[in-house]
């Protein structure tokens, strides 16, 4: 009899280390979220302070994209040898301490650096992350990685109402301090509680099977609609719609709350409609979205409500998308789930940050508009290629 409860013991001290571990690992996701939706509201400024055309920002936040890749490259080994909890304790400072820089560059060579700098730091974070999540959902034995993600935009949210709100009435850099203090103060207070797991295997190398690449494929694609909402939304808004400073950054914001509301709810929605018409049905509604936004340049003037909507519509519908294949890919045979899992969110992860300059490259050329045109028809093509991607049954 005691050793059976020395077991239950030791088994809720464990449940215990878990749920304090879900508690820092869920503060890690709202700050990378937070840091990014304060950077959104950042970058019309930046454009218009160094006077950027829409192809030399392009490039600038392909420098961004270029070191979040790097270093998301170089993570694996970090991680094996280190761990995830202290690589996502460090690339956490970094990340917050990072975000005013862009606001005090000089010129456009020096922004670059800071970028890439700023998207190593990210990127790392990110993957570390993403493994300590995985750690803490295997220790509860209940998936939660929809609810961190759910906090990454509801971070976002966060990110971008405090630089709408704080932007008339500070500088850019000190808005951008302020709130890199805010959270630096928060990680600290929580960031002991992260489970360690030295054995991390989060960032391998690996040959995916053509599944696996389909499905890699489709995550890219939605992550790319997100990445070119992040960094150009507020562009629309305020240079195409003639939104003020403090309501174009809110695009994003609401893109983020709208994906939060999706993301909390998208256990249970998957549960009764199943994967393949959960993602169907998130990309039509993403198309549709991405239709608001374009017609709200139709309109008399531009309707700035009317694009925010658009936004809005377009987060309800990418939510899930993404939760919904990486689910898919940790269903396959014994042994090669991790593996699966991490071809597809590295895919994913590289759409997220090659669409900001893509769009930029777009811009360009023709306009940001025809550059979330054809964001609307990737993802039609993500709402019919689900049925071959995703089972249809019920989760």
């Amino acid at each position: 009899m005691t050793g059976a409860e020395d077991i239950r013991g030791g088994a809720g001290r464990v449940m215990e280390q878990a749920a304090a571990a879900r508690l820092a690992t869920v503060t890690a996701f709202f700050l990378n979220g937070t840091v990014f939706g304060v950077w959104a509201t950042q970058i019309p400024l930046l454009k218009n302070r160094l006077d950027l055309s829409p192809a030399v920002l392009g490039v600038a936040l392909l420098c961004l994209a270029v070191g979040a890749l790097t270093a998301m490259v170089a993570s694996g080994p970090l991680l094996a040898r280190l761990g995830s909890a202290p690589v996502t304790r460090v690339t956490a400072l970094l990340f917050a301490a990072f975000l005013p820089l862009p606001s005090l560059v000089p010129d456009v060579v020096t922004l670059c650096i800071v970028l890439a700098l700023f998207g190593a730091s990210g990127g790392t974070m990110d993957v570390a992350m993403n493994a300590q999540g995985a750690l803490v959902e295997r220790r509860l034995g209940r998936p939660i990685m929809s609810s961190l993600h759910g906090m990454w935009s509801l971070g976002g949210l966060t990110g971008a109402a405090l630089g709408g709100l704080l932007l008339p009435l500070m500088a850019p850099a000190a808005q951008a301090a302020l709130v890199s203090v805010g959270l630096v103060a928060l990680f600290l207070a929580l960031q002991g509680r992260f489970l360690p797991d030295r054995n991390a295997s989060a960032g391998g190398l690996v040959l995916p099977d053509r599944k696996t690449l389909f499905l890699g494929l489709l995550a890219a694609l939605s992550f790319m609609s997100e990445g070119a909402i992040l960094d150009w939304s507020a562009i629309h808004l305020r240079d195409d719609l003639g939104a003020p400073a403090s309501l174009a950054g809110m695009g994003f914001g609401v893109f983020c709350a709208a994906m939060a509301v999706g993301r909390f709810s998208g256990d249970r929605l998957r549960h009764r409609f199943g994967g393949a018409t959960l993602m169907s049905g998130g990309s039509l509604l993403a198309a549709a979205g991405l239709g608001l936004v374009l017609a709200a340049g139709w309109v008399a003037d531009g309707s700035p409500l009317l694009a925010m909507a658009g936004f809005g519509l377009t987060g309800i519908g990418l939510s899930n998308i993404v939760p919904v294949l990486f689910s898919t890919a940790g269903a396959v045979e014994s042994g090669r789930a991790d593996h699966a899992v991490a071809a597809v969110s590295t895919m994913g992860y590289t759409g997220v940050l090659a669409g900001p300059p893509l769009v930029g490259f777009i811009a360009q050329a023709t306009s940001l508009a025809t550059a979330f045109a054809l964001m609307a028809v990737l993802a039609l093509f993500v709402a019919v290629a689900a049925a071959r991607a995703v089972p249809r049954q019920a989760a």
